[in-house]
């Protein structure tokens, strides 16, 4: 795989699973949601509803505050090698943005405290009201009903403004974007899924592993 050439380059990344170890909204749901959560999380992972449908009846069930959940946010870690990579694109010229079905909250709450600058997050977003919480998903589409964030349609605009998009990812919420990206790096079962659809992609383990691979065989201009 070779990213030589004129043309203006873009890492979209998926968030959950591949900036960090594991899911984030399993933490704060295990700690602070009521019982009816976890039949919500049995019906998102079974395709019966969407994620934005999850997160709202999930967080309705809590009584924690903003103060507590950021808290129990603290020991996410994020993993190996992503600051150093963050900061190669930066240097490269290379535009960077996080596409999650998750929610930007958090997203940028995690990376800051990692000593990420505020950055591009196309996500759901959470409203912390005196009535209750709520969730807007400002980049739903309906040809990806069961997502709050349609990542195709993102790497779409992307590609429409003239960038050859590179999307990182790891698992099913991102099968839709392997379909129109440009370049693929995947882990986990989101490989298994390229390998099963025959979607060119490149492994990688985290982005340490990752960084290397940039340095060492895909040089930029």
């Amino acid at each position: 795989m070779n990213f030589r050439g004129p043309q203006k380059l873009a890492v979209l990344c998926d968030f959950d699973g591949t900036i960090t170890p594991g899911d984030t909204l399993s933490i704060l749901y295990h700690r602070f949601a009521g019982p009816e959560c976890q039949e919500l999380e049995k019906r998102w992972s079974q395709g019966e509803i969407s994620a934005p449908a999850e997160m709202q009846g999930c967080f309705a069930s809590m009584r924690a505050t903003r103060a507590e959940l950021e808290s129990a946010l603290d020991p996410v870690q994020i993993v190996p090698g992503f600051p150093e990579f963050f900061r190669f694109c930066q240097r490269q010229g290379i535009a960077f943005a996080v596409l999650s079905d998750g929610l930007s909250w958090y997203i940028l709450y995690i990376l800051q405290r990692y000593g990420i600058p505020e950055l591009a997050v196309y996500a759901n977003e959470i409203e912390f009201a005196p009535d209750g919480i709520r969730i807007h998903s400002p980049w739903y589409r309906p040809d990806t009903p069961l997502r709050g964030t349609s990542k195709p349609a993102i790497i779409q605009k992307y590609q429409a403004e003239g960038y050859a998009v590179i999307f990182i990812g790891d698992g099913p919420t991102d099968i839709e974007a392997v379909e129109v990206a440009d370049f693929v790096f995947a882990k986990g079962r989101l490989a298994e899924y390229c390998r099963k659809k025959g979607i060119s992609f490149t492994a990688f383990n985290n982005f340490s592993d990752l960084l290397q691979q940039w340095k060492n065989k895909v040089m930029l201009y």
